[in-house]
């Protein structure tokens, strides 16, 4: 049997990392087809539902699941179900009641409720898969931007950058920006003239060349605003650093990125300045695999 995925996204890199990470996953335990959608606007989730008609998706074939990580999905997933069936995988803490989906796939950061219906997850699910072999002269550096739980400094991440391309002058850096990143944040890094650095620009579309990097590299540095790009990081087995922002206000995202700390899963900045070296990650993570083996036994 064939199972159709429809999955449904907001165009978001860090949701997509998500959901295609699930999706990869469930591809890789048993036999089907994926097929992308775009999130609709609320006015015609609305309609949809009332109608129960989908035509954004009346070429394809009935989903047996459809999955979709982002607010800004799960009206659209809704509508999708009540036109053409199907059970809703949600990713991440949703805005609407936990009764509205089939599965929901919370962090445990977000402190989800223990029901039938909920999979705890060790961080954002991805696409990464962990790499034993890693390449000890490889590093990257990805930088976020600003956001609701840190303060964006841009020079201080400048300086950050630059200490550790400086003092790790063996390793071959590759620094990548995402949508969020400040312009002027790479034109600054540019400008230090590192022998040792290349840039890759997500504009560009080198997020794949970007993925395959942080597979092979064994230092990898992130801005703490990024949740997606600092699980990634951990998944594929490299040594992660976390650069030093100050918390806009204490939440559970910034709390839990402090655990990691205090468990030594990652490295601060601070730390790393003592010795200038990373330690070792010390998780194995593959919460993709596991969430879509638990999917298809509960499920399928």
């Amino acid at each position: 049997m064939t199972l159709n995925i429809w999955r449904i996204t907001d165009g978001k890199s860090g949701h997509d990392s998500q959901s295609t990470g699930l999706c990869q996953a469930i591809k890789n335990l048993s036999q089907c087809k994926q097929y992308d959608l775009e999130a609709v606007s609320f006015i015609e989730s609305i309609k949809s539902y009332v109608s129960k008609k989908f035509p954004y998706g009346e070429h394809l074939p009935d989903p047996d699941l459809i999955i979709g990580a982002g607010h800004k999905t799960h009206l659209t997933m809704l509508s999708a179900k009540q036109a053409r069936k199907g059970k809703i995988i949600v990713l991440m803490k949703p805005s609407l009641p936990l009764s509205c989906f089939d599965l929901c796939i919370i962090p445990k950061h977000d402190a989800p409720k223990k029901k039938e219906n909920v999979i705890t997850s060790n961080g954002a699910l991805n696409a990464l898969k962990f790499n034993k072999s890693k390449q000890k002269k490889l590093g990257v550096i990805l930088i976020g931007g600003p956001s609701k739980h840190y303060r964006w400094d841009t020079n201080s991440i400048v300086k950050q950058v630059n200490m550790v391309v400086t003092v790790c002058n063996e390793i071959r850096w590759t620094i990548s920006n995402s949508p969020r990143t400040p312009k002027n944040i790479i034109s600054k890094i540019s400008k230090l003239n590192h022998k040792n650095v290349d840039i890759s620009y997500f504009e560009k579309g080198n997020s794949k060349k970007i993925k395959d990097l942080i597979f092979l590299a064994d230092n990898i540095w992130v801005s703490p605003d990024s949740i997606s790009m600092i699980y990634e990081s951990l998944t594929s087995g490299a040594k992660v650093g976390l650069f030093d922002l100050s918390k806009e206000h204490a939440n559970r995202i910034n709390d839990s990125i402090d655990c990691l700390i205090t468990e030594k899963s990652v490295m601060s900045f601070r730390s790393w300045k003592k010795g200038n070296k990373l330690t070792a990650n010390n998780l194995i993570l593959a919460e993709a695999q596991r969430c879509a083996s638990i999917i298809l036994n509960k499920m399928v």
